[in-house]
């Protein structure tokens, strides 16, 4: 859609100067630093544009050749981050999660600083991508996000949600817009694809609606980082006296607050999270007991009874 930056060579001293911008560790596995002249190092060709809009939304479109495989680990926030793959592949892992995202997907998330993403791009491949961040605080002073985004932010209730690009969107980015519009013409069109991705990108919500009647948005903020700990570090023995000072709650108002925000108790949430985790696994090839261990049974035995009673079937028979 944006194609017009500047076709040219990405080295390494270029990419810890884009890291050092937006608070991204990047790292070369096969390259040393040490070297003389490391940074000097090709790592891609091709061209990325940044677009910064006045209501908090950043576009990165990147159209790149990989020559060396690189990792980045964004140690930011975002309430809402989207990564869109038109062409290529990126692996994704935050936390105890892994995805890979293949071309016509994308993957909606909410970045924390405890659960740095780390995003792995291989080499020798074409990829074409679109990163969509939002912030309200960096929106321009006197533009106030819609408070439907903001509502609508609550409903990520998954670290990574994969979802797949209708074709009607893939045209619309791979048809570029002519290189002399006026930039505020450019703005108005990208505020209407951010929003438009929005709408698409945050998954359909299975929780109460009436939620906002009960709890506020500061309340809501700090059930989002119990939520958060409890995904993203599943394997993690918790105690409910924990999590309730994460909380800043009673552990009464913590049990009543999460059931009605997401609809399960805390324990409730975190059985059911390590259990769907626990399939993955099995269907990676990992063991029984393996898959016990990672997502934090210390029986395997305990482990097959409640695997059992949640999906009816053994693990060995999901292997």
């Amino acid at each position: 859609m944006y194609d017009h930056a500047e076709h040219r060579t990405h080295r390494i001293g270029d990419f810890r100067a884009i890291g050092a911008k937006f608070d991204i560790d990047y790292h070369f596995p096969n390259i040393s630093h040490t070297e003389d002249g490391a940074d000097q190092t090709i790592i891609a060709e091709g061209g990325i544009s940044e677009h910064a809009l006045s209501s908090g939304f950043r576009f990165t479109f990147s159209q790149l050749s990989i020559r060396q495989p690189y990792q980045s680990v964004s140690l930011g926030h975002a309430p809402l981050l989207i990564l869109l793959v038109l062409e290529g592949r990126v692996d994704l892992k935050i936390g105890a999660l892994e995805k890979k995202i293949g071309a016509g997907s994308a993957v909606t998330m909410q970045l924390h600083p405890e659960y740095p993403l780390q995003a792995t791009q291989i080499s020798q491949q074409r990829l074409n991508t679109v990163t969509l961040a939002f912030d309200p605080k960096g929106a321009n002073v006197g533009r106030a996000a819609p408070p439907t985004l903001l509502r609508l932010l609550t409903l990520i209730h998954e670290p990574l949600h994969v979802w797949s690009l209708p074709d009607f969107l893939i045209t619309q980015l791979t048809n570029n817009y002519p290189p002399d519009l006026p930039d505020l013409q450019q703005s108005l069109l990208l505020e209407g694809l951010a929003l438009q991705l929005t709408g698409l990108g945050i998954p359909k919500s299975n929780t109460r609606t009436h939620a906002t009647d009960v709890v506020s948005n500061p309340q809501r903020e700090r059930l989002e980082l119990v939520r958060q700990k409890l995904e993203f570090a599943p394997h993690q023995n918790y105690s409910f006296s924990e999590l309730a000072r994460i909380a800043a709650m009673s552990p009464s108002s913590l049990r009543s607050k999460f059931r009605a925000t997401y609809g399960l108790s805390p324990f409730d949430y975190l059985r059911r999270h390590r259990l769907e985790l626990a399939r993955q696994y099995l269907s990676q090839g990992f063991s029984v007991q393996q898959t016990a261990h990672k997502v934090g049974y210390r029986h395997a035995t305990n482990f097959a009874t409640a695997f059992r009673h949640e999906f009816g079937v053994s693990p060995k028979d999901s292997q």
